[in-house]
């Protein structure tokens, strides 16, 4: 279920920046506030006053990376769904930032529109990541065939996988395969253990670098 009259924090010290999605998020209805900061101190003293729902974290910061600002925003509000947005775009740092919490990797030279709609996905419980990005997160790509962990699942299970690697939201998945939204957070349990993933982010880049992502039906 989606967040309404949610609080966005954006983490950026580029005024420019910082402003302008302030301003493409006013004039959404299921946006109650936004709140700014500049530095990763103050992002955290606002994380803990201001308890966001999602926040927009660029990496380049006055007094450190957004990266190590991940985390520490995990810790303060566990339930904030986290947004990286900025310009670099080495796997390293890609892969870095999901495995620090984030739920979405986005370039800033992005369309507005791309960007307001990442940020409800996270908000959501999707996955996000730039097509611009999405190479690097997957480090290239994969050997021909399927993992063995993953030859193992059901036709269903591996279409629920897909989905997951495409960023589908669980009741996405439950709508595409007609069954309730339960059996897919039930079964989507399964599919992490089966598969050795820790969480959702991990199980969507296992099957990015499988190329489920580009397989079967939406």
């Amino acid at each position: 279920m989606g967040v309404d009259n949610a609080t966005v924090l954006v983490v950026d010290d580029h005024p420019i920046v910082r402003r302008g999605i302030t301003a493409l998020l006013t004039g959404e209805p299921w946006v109650a506030r936004v709140v700014e900061a500049t530095t990763i101190r103050r992002a955290q003293e606002v994380a803990v006053t201001e308890h966001p729902d999602v926040a927009v974290v660029d990496l380049g910061l006055p007094d450190g990376s957004g990266l190590d600002l991940l985390p520490r925003l995990r810790r303060a509000v566990p339930d904030c769904a986290l947004l990286v947005l900025t310009m670099e775009r080495d796997e390293p740092t890609v892969r870095a930032c999901l495995a620090a919490g984030a739920r979405g990797y986005l370039l800033k030279d992005s369309d507005p529109t791309v960007i307001i709609s990442a940020i409800r996905t996270v908000l959501d419980g999707g996955l996000v990541l730039g097509p611009a990005v999405a190479a690097a997160a997957v480090g290239g790509g994969s050997a021909a065939g399927l993992p063995p962990a993953l030859a193992r699942l059901s036709p269903t299970e591996l279409r629920m996988l897909a989905m997951v690697g495409r960023g589908a939201r669980n009741a996405e998945i439950a709508t595409a395969l007609d069954v309730a939204e339960k059996t897919v957070r039930n079964r989507l349990t399964r599919v992490l253990a089966a598969i050795g993933a820790a969480d959702r982010v991990q199980a969507a880049l296992i099957a990015r670098d499988a190329g489920l992502h580009r397989t079967g039906p939406p």
